[in-house]
């Protein structure tokens, strides 16, 4: 079974798709301790943070730790013209944003960190000792050109605050993009085909094979 470092949604609705069995223990990490401006390696640290913060709880609290094989923790972030957005903090800057995407495009960056959780070496102190694979998965993502009160009638939704750059490809948003350059499920917020090669290359393929 696999862990999954994170709360989104979105992420787990990924996993259901291919049927793999996971727990959700959310991480508690402080993002706020990321301080780097570009946003590749943001997202690296982020999901390297997250992962091993989950880690750390999951052998604190001793949640079964036999039942689990690996360890995954993501970040995502969307960069236009060079700036990082996040979740919109507000109705206003989440419109403000829009209207500078409208026509334009951007990119949406993942990082994955994937620790196999052998449990010969699972302790804290030798949490650095496992097995691991890290990665950032990026793709590109072109938009239509909105009116003003298309994005007003998307900002009044719940949908886009709670994700990276204010919009949801596999929800409302998806209408407003008109092509993407890359890995799809990525832009919902996790690689399958990242995982997919990775849990191959820490030697855990039988997660996918026995969902």
């Amino acid at each position: 079974m696999l862990v999954l470092a994170s709360a989104s949604k979105a992420r787990q609705k990924l996993l259901d798709q291919i049927a793999l069995r996971y727990k959700v223990i959310v991480s508690d990490f402080d993002e706020t301790k990321v301080q780097e401006l570009d946003p590749r390696l943001k997202v690296k640290l982020l999901a390297k943070g997250k992962a091993v913060s989950s880690l750390q709880k999951l052998i604190k609290e001793n949640q079964g730790l036999n039942t689990f094989q690996a360890l995954l923790g993501c970040d995502s972030l969307f960069e236009f013209e060079g700036e990082i957005f996040g979740k919109p903090i507000n109705k206003e800057q989440l419109i403000s944003r829009w209207k500078r995407m409208s026509g334009k495009s951007g990119f949406l960056h993942t990082g994955h960190y994937l620790i196999s959780t052998n449990n010969s070496r699972l302790a804290l102190k030798n949490i650095s000792q496992n097995i691991y694979c890290e990665g950032v998965v990026s793709t590109k993502i072109e938009f239509m050109s909105l009116s003003n009160v298309e994005i007003i009638k998307y900002a009044s939704i719940s949908e886009p605050y709670n994700c990276a750059g204010g919009f949801a490809i596999e929800g409302n948003g998806g209408k407003f993009i008109k092509k993407i350059d890359g890995c799809f499920s990525n832009v919902i917020g996790l690689s399958l085909p990242w995982l997919k090669t990775n849990l191959k290359t820490i030697g855990l393929s039988e997660l996918l094979l026995a969902s």
